[in-house]
């Protein structure tokens, strides 16, 4: 099919249908109750259930197991030995991508999104408090921590203080460049 313009991207999961025959896997000619499917379903309303051709609501069944594959009947429902229990798979999916812990560096961050008061950047490149952990009702003491852990450099931009004793690790500096001022209570 031609678009003006660039096609639509074609990502997640197309639509399909699984169709099943139920046996007799209870005993006693009641039919069956759980199916396992081939495609991981996230959500109930994510797939149409019709048995015989007669739509079944969400509220039907369930779904779980491994990524959720498993489509169970709760008792003491079933599907009659012989009906055709089809599965239709709808539409597109979005795909997700984890991001491994490490793999985004602070030039790949974004200075656009809206800040929130309560979070900051500290020194060792990890997010906490704003202001350090606070103490009390209405967080009425901010604490910091008493050992300095990675490099700091003031950009002579901007002033800074903290509450001591404070201990500087082996090997770790804290730089206060002209214009800044860096106090110690």
């Amino acid at each position: 099919m031609a678009y003006i313009g660039k096609s639509p991207a074609e990502t997640g999961q197309l639509t399909s249908e699984e169709e099943f025959t139920a046996t007799d896997v209870i005993g006693g000619s009641v039919g069956q109750r759980v199916f396992t499917l081939t495609q991981t379903v996230a959500r109930e309303t994510d797939i149409i259930v019709s048995i015989n051709g007669v739509l079944q609501p969400a509220s039907a069944y369930t779904i779980g197991g491994t990524y959720n594959k498993t489509l169970t009947f709760p008792a003491p429902a079933a599907v009659a030995v012989g009906d055709v229990l089809r599965i239709q798979h709808i539409g597109y999916k979005p795909s997700y991508f984890t991001v491994q812990n490490g793999s985004i560096d602070i030039a790949h961050l974004s200075a656009t999104g809206t800040p929130s008061a309560a979070v900051a950047l500290k020194g060792n490149n990890t997010w906490g408090q704003a202001g350090g952990p606070s103490l009390g009702t209405d967080a009425i003491i901010r604490t910091n921590g008493k050992t300095i852990v990675a490099d700091i450099t003031f950009a002579g931009t901007e002033n800074g203080m903290s509450a001591g004793p404070i201990t500087v690790a082996d090997t770790k500096t804290v730089t206060i460049t002209d214009g800044s001022t860096w106090t110690v209570f």
